[in-house]
């Protein structure tokens, strides 16, 4: 008995530990702009977006932070209603690439930035 409640005690401070890093890691994600596809990896899954077929608006957002200084961030409305968003903060080189490729290729589709 006195396993049982070691092994649970053990098992109740790991979930402790993890299920919190697994919540907050779980939108940072690592982009990849391949052609017109775009793949984000997740910590536990792997989203591919073909840009030709599911975008549907695309615009640039800014941000001042105190503390990290100006943001900014481009967000991708997709056909379904579902958003995604790149910024500088963390994928500086990538939003380098996914910025240039969005306006060279798709400025029609892009919609007033927000500030």
């Amino acid at each position: 008995m006195e396993i049982f409640i070691g092994i649970a005690i053990v098992g109740f401070l790991i979930a402790l530990v993890f299920l919190p890093l697994l919540f907050f890691t779980r939108r940072s994600s690592d982009i990849r702009l391949l052609g017109d596809n775009m793949e984000f990896h997740y910590p536990m899954r792997k989203k591919e977006i073909n840009l030709n077929q599911d975008l549907k608006s695309w615009n640039m957002q800014e941000a001042n932070f105190l503390w990290i200084g100006k943001v900014y961030s481009i967000n991708i409305e997709l056909e379904s209603g579902k958003w995604h968003h790149v910024n500088t903060r963390f994928n500086r080189e990538t939003f380098e690439k996914i910025y240039a490729y969005l306006d060279s290729t798709y400025s029609d589709r892009r919609k007033k930035d927000l500030k």
